[in-house]
């Protein structure tokens, strides 16, 4: 049985802000490239444990994991839970892979109901 996706609000945000930056860095392709991404979203549908521990997920206290998308300088980190009772993967947060950690004071603040 496959599971449900679900972005957190801070996801939401996170794709907005990727979605205009890419478009507005490279209007023909990247379009496609975020469609990349989005579909990389959903491929957490099937065997969402698949992926690691994230690195955040100690320091955090939380059991989150990270998908890693793109290639070389262009990789990002997708920070998701999987809420084995409901069936359903929540993605907290699409972050460049050259960014600082998240802080777990600000991983502890993400609701997973919308």
């Amino acid at each position: 049985m496959a599971y449900r996706v679900v972005l957190a609000d801070s996801a939401k945000t996170d794709a907005d802000h990727l979605w205009n930056w890419v478009v507005s860095q490279a209007p023909r392709k990247g379009p496609a490239w975020f469609e990349r991404l989005i579909d990389a979203l959903y491929s957490l549908e099937t065997l969402p444990q698949r992926c690691p521990k994230a690195r955040e997920a100690d320091t955090a206290k939380r059991p989150i994991r990270c998908l890693l998308f793109g290639k070389r300088h262009g990789v990002y980190r997708i920070l998701y839970e999987i809420d084995e009772k409901r069936r359903t993967v929540w993605i907290l947060h699409i972050r460049h892979g050259a960014l600082k950690d998240l802080p777990s004071s600000e991983l502890a603040n993400i609701p997973r109901e919308n």
